[in-house]
């Protein structure tokens, strides 16, 4: 009779289970803490980092070079970092470097500066309808004594932040595409037949 009842007990406990699934049943067997292992089972937090990761498995360098603190785009500004450490082109100048700095020109300070440097009118900016001219066309010959004998940092600080009606092109180039720019200004100087400046 016992046994009956036993097995009585167990069906309905099994109908009652299977009815209700994981609510009241699974809360109430949960408090006990024995059977509350699936709840309360070890978990990491978002965010929370266990062990860290293995060297080299997370980028935390860009490939281009470090990249420093902002400068003010003022005169005496760009004149102390070009003479500081920063100032000093940290790229190795060989041909693709070259190519780099000449794509780089052509694409960012062409529109101003024009294909070799002079500035003025030559840029393809100044070519538009005056209609159309978003800014004066108007910018510095890049192969005048002045440009010249600025520093390569001066050139490179004035690339990154701009200055006067020259925008700042940081956010459009990186630290090695801003050095090759750098790079590519010194050679239409030569071309030009300009001497001094540099770093």
């Amino acid at each position: 009779m016992l046994r009956d009842y036993r097995g009585l007990v167990t069906a309905a406990l099994i109908a009652a289970m299977s009815g209700a699934g994981c609510t009241r049943i699974e809360y109430t067997i949960s408090k006990m803490p024995f059977l509350a292992y699936m709840r309360d089972a070890p978990s990491f937090d978002p965010y929370e980092a266990p062990r860290p990761a293995p060297p080299g498995s997370v980028p935390f360098q860009s490939p281009a070079g470090e990249s420093m603190l902002l400068i003010a785009p003022a005169d005496s500004a760009l004149a102390r970092f070009g003479a500081g450490p920063n100032g000093t082109n940290p790229f190795p100048v060989d041909e693709a470097f070259r190519a780099l700095g000449q794509t780089m020109y052509l694409r960012h300070c062409n529109v101003c500066h024009g294909p070799q440097g002079l500035g003025q009118a030559t840029g393809t900016i100044a070519q538009k309808d005056p209609s159309e001219a978003k800014y004066p066309p108007f910018a510095p010959n890049l192969t005048l004594p002045l440009s010249v004998g600025r520093s390569d940092g001066y050139l490179y600080g004035v690339i990154w932040v701009g200055r006067g009606l020259m925008p700042s092109y940081g956010p459009r180039t990186n630290h090695r595409e801003r050095w090759a720019i750098v790079n590519y200004v010194r050679q239409l100087q030569t071309a030009a037949g300009s001497a001094g400046g540099g770093n």
